[in-house]
């Protein structure tokens, strides 16, 4: 993971607020399940839901962070509850949702 990305993982998505803890590897396992299950490329996953098709690759593989709005826009899209992902423990998962846009 490049120091930007790891940087860009470590923020919190609001300042002055509590972050959230998301398990990422189960998001981007249960992304892959459902496109999959669909018989969707990412690029006709991405048409539904107007997320690039390099995230969706990135989200499925490498189980990197994304901004807020995306992680909502796919787990509603998957018909999965988005709080399904958050880490109720001090769990040893890492990310945390970011609040930039992702670059594509």
């Amino acid at each position: 993971m490049s120091e930007e990305m790891q940087e860009r993982a470590s923020r919190p998505f609001q300042k002055n607020s509590t972050s959230l803890q998301i398990d990422w590897k189960r998001f981007g396992d249960d992304l892959r399940n459902v496109r999959a299950a669909r018989g969707l490329t990412y690029r006709q996953f991405g048409a539904l839901t107007g997320v690039t098709f390099s995230t969706l690759a990135r989200l499925e593989s490498s189980y990197l962070p994304c901004n807020a709005e995306t992680f909502m826009t796919l787990a509603v899209e998957m018909g999965r509850d988005p709080l399904a992902y958050v880490i109720r423990s001090n769990a040893s998962v890492s990310g945390v949702l970011v609040q930039e846009t992702d670059a594509a």
